[in-house]
């Protein structure tokens, strides 16, 4: 760590309290000005949701159509614009999945415009275009249910055996198959939980491993016993939203450890800071900004496929490199501060924090290329100035992380006890008796006690007494719809 003085080790220690005691506001001023300012304060006026999930909202589409067209060097990885990233949002927080409607609603439309303009183009030429890369433009991946879709969709195409006649006539021959792929792209899911269930279904085996594999842009391989699938180039993103109920409910504390949940960046509002408004309140959709978003989204995908054609990394400017490595001197800081009191702690923020490292090198991509665009130029150079708003922007999510794995990621016998009631009731189809819980958990009634007085105390459950057809009282234990 380069020397610092006695005034600058003072202001570092007062930032080092304030982000480990989460007093980080949303840095919506280190988003540029261009396009992502005029765009979220377009959508602001159409919802109520929280503004760090607007500006969620529109990284990821514009990381979507930015795709794996660019990257940039750092150390040994070719670091290119996916995120994994999850909104959580607390039981008082609407609109949480907003930012998913907005995301999925202006990529379509994007895909169609792209479609559009592609067809037009080969009715002039009364001939289908044949280098057009436009043609089958998408940005969405589809939905999938299993690990088997996910690779299908963005697996190479293979050699196929064709059959031609029957019987004794009969003629194989092996031929390239004819598929389209889609190795980049943005998977939506409003409802995060329906992900993690699935991936932990016996049949989806390996498919964390997968998204990991995704995410870092490695090439994946997978052998079976009638299948070879390879996957080159991967440039996976997710945007997911859950609220914090229903995330910790199917997590444990072996997860806190794991490579997927330390690839998640994490925007979490505890409360609703803007006021609901009614359906009278909101604006309606504005034709002229509805063009200026999409035509700038355009854009930004024009720009991109320009600097792919052009088969060149980005470079990071000397300033820009300094600015990074005072950040990742800081984190050094950080680190050292908390293994004072808890090294176990400590070591968990270390591998959260080595991948934020990696994620600054990512926003600051995203960030070059949308001022590219709107400069009318391809330098492939990461600017001081956009480094330097990526690092505002990962300071906010190391700040989330810390507050999250203190505060919320905590499990303790006590907690690991009331998650398995949650599980129990889950699987029974979210109600129990007493009675039958209690044999389900093998635990002794006064205990038992303990875990549903706090689950009602937070709102996960209810229990109410009843009167059997016998005139016995039993009591009817029920999680509530929103924690299911």
């Amino acid at each position: 760590m380069t020397s610092i003085t006695q005034e600058e080790k003072l202001i570092q220690a007062r930032v080092i309290e304030a982000r480990l005691n989460g007093k980080l506001v949303f840095p919506e001023k280190s988003f540029p000005e261009e396009f992502f300012q005029p765009v979220v304060e377009y959508f602001s006026t159409m919802t109520d949701a929280p503004i760090s999930f607007l500006h969620c909202s529109v990284f990821m589409m514009v990381s979507g159509v930015i795709g794996n067209r660019v990257f940039v060097p750092a150390g040994s990885q070719k670091v290119k614009v996916n995120l994994y990233l999850l909104m959580l949002a607390g039981s008082t927080v609407g609109r949480k999945t907003t930012g998913i409607n907005l995301a999925k609603k202006y990529l379509r439309l994007l895909e169609n415009r792209i479609k559009a303009a592609s067809e037009a183009r080969n009715a002039e030429s009364f001939a289908p275009t044949q280098d057009n890369g436009d043609e089958q433009v998408k940005f969405i991946m589809p939905d999938s249910g299993s690990l088997e879709g996910l690779i299908e969709t963005m697996r190479e195409p293979g050699i196929i055996t064709v059959t031609q006649r029957d019987g004794k006539d009969k003629i194989q021959t092996q031929e390239p198959e004819q598929k389209t792929i889609m190795n980049s792209g943005l998977a939506l899911y409003s409802e995060f939980a329906a992900l993690l269930d699935m991936v932990d279904k016996e049949y989806n085996k390996g498919y964390k491993t997968a998204l990991i594999d995704f995410y870092d842009g490695n090439d994946y391989e997978r052998q079976l016993k009638k299948e070879h699938s390879v996957i080159k180039n991967p440039c996976l993103s997710m945007f997911a939203a859950s609220t914090m109920t229903q995330f910790k409910q199917r997590i444990k504390e072996d997860d806190k450890h794991s490579g997927f949940l330390q690839r998640i960046a994490f925007v979490h509002e505890t409360e609703q800071q803007r006021a609901l408004q009614s359906l009278i309140q909101i604006s309606t959709p504005d034709e002229q900004a509805e063009e200026s978003v999409l035509s700038g989204l355009e854009k930004i995908y024009q720009m991109a496929r320009f600097i792919q054609t052009e088969n060149e990394p980005f470079s990071i400017s000397c300033e820009a490199r300094e600015t990074y490595q005072s950040e990742f001197d800081f984190d050094a800081a950080i680190i050292a501060h908390v293994s004072k009191t808890d090294k176990d702690f400590a070591g968990i923020l270390q591998g959260y924090f080595g991948r934020l490292d990696v994620m600054r090198f990512k926003v600051a991509l995203v960030f070059q290329v949308v001022k590219n665009t709107h400069a009318g130029t391809s330098e492939l150079v990461i600017s001081k100035e956009s480094m330097k708003q990526a690092c505002d922007v990962i300071a906010y999510f190391q700040g989330n992380v810390i507050r999250l794995l203190r505060d919320e990621f905590r499990f303790t016998p006590f907690e690991q006890k009331t998650k398995r009631v949650t599980d129990i009731l889950t699987k029974n189809g979210g109600q129990l008796t007493k009675r039958d819980l209690s044999r389900a958990m093998h635990l002794p009634v006064k205990e038992l006690d303990e875990i549903l007085e706090a689950g009602k105390l937070s709102g996960v459950l209810t229990c109410e007494d009843q009167i059997t057809p016998a005139g016995k009282v039993m009591v009817k234990v029920e999680l509530r719809e929103n924690s299911r």
